[in-house]
């Protein structure tokens, strides 16, 4: 608060009659001794009979010391009782006249110590010269043995004590003081209120940020806050020997903080001396100021698609408001789940997200280390979200809530999350408050749009399923962050891993990679994807996609692919061994095999990907055919030149076959059921009536 009287200056403008001329503005002669201090100007208007001291006013202004504030600009308000103090007093001269003591701050340096005020401090050792007092974390003072009379202190024990002397090498002299029913004067210094992005220029000095929290993590050593405000993120670093510091603030409360900048990997960093939550309509204001700039911030950057497409034209306003939660997301530190289908389209369109956000982490985050636990992929074996992974996610996500603080996660499923068979394990994490987003090219369940914050899918607007969910990813990676590089090659690799067709196949012109180039990546990750199982393996899968050594990556994939080829052949050879052919009364050819006896257990290829290739061989011969290898309790179907409709056919057979626990779906020419192994004939028999029927 500053001095009504001088605005805050510490002097004020007094107005007197000019004594050079009495006041009269007049002047016939004047005192040679003052024309050395006169202008040109004032000699001239002397010349002419007129003061030029007062310029012919007949008054004179001068400076003096305010004394309202005894020169200060302050005024400010009693910390006990509230009353209006002038000056540099903590206290009204009723509250100073009443027994008191003072309580530093940690923000308190030796510079705000006062002789012979009375401090409350904190014994920390008792030794043979005397007693060592902390008076807050920074100063510490002696009561000399020879003072301490009778008095016994303890360690721990809080004491009064009065600073009696201050030497020119910092040492504090205490004597105890007794005093009883007294009141208790906080005592913080005042320092510069300065924004976030302002401290890369202060390192080394003390400064006030405010703001709001948005994850604590807890270490061996300091307890670190990361703090944002309208113009960036700060991790401000609290000690307590090892302790949880500051309990009482939580994720998402608005704080004042007060520390010393200091710089760790070129960011800056504060370390906390105070720390305190603000409430009330100081807390609400900055609170709306964040919330109005995040909003701005987390806009996406749209530069264009990487080709012409009317499809994802039609998508744009939704993959646009996935881009936008992304980007706040990250820009309020609320953790991401990429959860993908592992083949190479579901590796490509989480890699791709992953890439954006990681590298949107690592420009804008306070904390060097946040990118790895905010941004995390990972692998879904099944082609849906099942309840197996979900209970990792939530039981993870839950942990880290408790331990660090963390805000329920974002989901994003990419190549799932399209089929009612998702529904279960989506209803699962909106119960704790999550939000799910699903990015694919499944046909899409209307039901699950219920339960979806945002649904990217190229069946909502008439598109189909050859816009691969690497390829969606792809272009809403360039949304959340345009400078991540580019990511032309991962869609190129989900385009020719899922077979995709039409004007997607510009991707693999873009990335000027030949197909059988395109290929092998696929068949690598796949083939490092199925013997990782459900580790992500960012590591691994980068290297393959080119993001590491580039001569690395041209032997991980002759070999990976390599080894890959050789399993898909010795595999195929078996199973076309046990296949059936049986051509259908509507000119459809069925074949069908075993994957149970024709085909290894655990190893590669699965029983998706075998049935995949050994269609491959079959579509060769007959240009209309359905190729199904089925197990005990499942069936994978892929066609050629026929119009399924599998999402149907599950429903159908849900109906049909009562008890046989028919679940399943995917692509509407391509896709998988599961069911009960003892109603395994009755459910194929039906499966196979109904392609006849077609």
């Amino acid at each position: 608060m500053i001095c009504d009287a001088c605005g805050g200056k510490g002097y004020v403008e007094v107005e007197e009659p000019c004594k050079t001329c009495n006041g009269t503005g007049k002047a016939k002669s004047f005192d040679p001794k003052i024309t050395a201090e006169l202008s040109k100007e004032q000699l001239e208007l002397f010349m002419k009979g007129i003061c030029g001291v007062c310029k012919g006013t007949g008054k004179v202004k001068r400076l003096e010391v305010c004394k309202v504030c005894n020169g200060t600009g302050k005024a400010g308000k009693c910390k006990l009782c509230g009353a209006k103090v002038i000056g540099n007093h903590d206290l009204c001269p009723n509250c100073r006249r009443k027994p008191h003591a003072y309580q530093l701050r940690n923000s308190c340096g030796i510079e705000d110590l006062r002789l012979n005020r009375v401090y409350i401090g904190r014994v920390s050792a008792v030794t043979d010269i005397g007693v060592f007092v902390q008076l807050n974390k920074r100063l510490r003072g002696l009561i000399h043995k020879k003072n301490l009379g009778n008095l016994r202190l303890k360690e721990d024990e809080t004491v009064l004590v009065k600073i009696t002397n201050i030497r020119p090498t910092g040492e504090i002299d205490l004597i105890p003081q007794q005093m009883e029913n007294y009141a208790v004067v906080e005592v913080s210094k005042e320092v510069p209120l300065v924004k976030i992005s302002q401290l890369e220029q202060l390192a080394g000095k003390m400064v006030q940020i405010r703001g709001k929290v948005t994850h604590i993590k807890e270490t061996g050593g300091p307890t670190i806050f990361t703090i944002i405000d309208e113009t960036g993120s700060v991790n401000a670093a609290a000690f307590e020997g090892g302790d949880r510091a500051y309990p009482e603030i939580r994720v998402d409360d608005i704080v004042t903080v007060i520390g010393i900048v200091k710089k760790r990997e070129t960011k800056p960093f504060i370390e906390v001396l105070e720390m305190e939550r603000l409430l009330g309509e100081e807390a609400y204001a900055i609170q709306r100021l964040i919330q109005e700039e995040l909003e701005k911030r987390s806009e996406p950057i749209f530069r264009g698609f990487l080709i012409e497409s009317e499809v994802l034209n039609a998508l744009k306003d939704e993959m646009m408001a996935v881009a936008k939660e992304l980007r706040k997301a990250v820009f309020e530190s609320r953790p991401i789940i990429i959860r993908h289908h592992w083949d190479a389209d579901g590796v490509c369109g989480g890699i791709a997200l992953e890439k954006a956000l990681i590298d949107l982490v690592e420009k804008t985050h306070a904390d060097p280390e946040a990118k790895y636990y905010l941004i995390k992929r990972k692998v879904s074996r099944a082609p849906f979200y099942e309840l197996e992974d979900v209970v990792k996610d939530l039981d993870e996500a839950l942990e880290d809530m408790d331990r660090h603080g963390d805000k329920i996660p974002l989901v994003v499923l990419v190549d799932n999350g399209s089929g009612c068979e998702d529904i279960p394990a989506i209803r699962q994490f909106l119960a704790f408050g999550a939000d799910v987003i699903t990015i694919d090219h499944h046909f899409p369940d209307e039901e699950v749009d219920r339960y979806l914050l945002y649904h990217v899918n190229p069946y909502k607007v008439g598109g189909d399923s050859n816009y691969t969910s690497g390829v969606l990813c792809t272009e809403i990676a360039r949304m959340v962050n345009p400078d991540v590089g580019d990511l032309t090659l991962l869609a190129a690799v989900s385009v020719v891993g899922d077979r995709a067709e039409g004007e997607v196949e510009k991707y693999i012109e873009l990335s000027g990679v030949s197909r059988e180039e395109l290929y092998d990546i696929g068949l690598a990750l796949e083939y490092e994807g199925f013997h990782l199982r459900y580790r992500p393996s960012s590591y691994i899968m980068h290297e393959i996609l080119g993001f590491g050594r580039k001569d690395r990556q041209k032997k991980l994939i002759e070999m990976l692919s390599g080894y890959a080829k050789e399993a898909i052949e010795a595999q195929v050879e078996t199973a076309m061994q046990g296949v059936r052919i049986q051509e259908l009364p509507n000119g459809v050819v069925l074949a069908a095999f075993d994957v149970e006896n024709y085909a290894k257990k655990f190893t590669f290829p699965p029983p998706g990907k075998l049935t995949g290739e050994v269609h491959d061989r079959l579509k060769q011969r007959y240009p209309k055919i359905v190729t199904i290898g089925y197990g005990p309790d499942f069936a994978v179907i892929r066609s050629e030149g026929v119009e399924l409709d599998i999402p149907r056919f599950v429903k159908e057979l849900q109906q049909e076959v009562p008890g046989a626990g028919v679940e399943g779906g995917g692509h509407l020419v391509v896709g998988s059921i599961k069911f009960i192994p003892a109603k395994r004939k009755e459910v194929l028999a039906k499966l196979a009536s109904k392609i006849s029927a077609l």
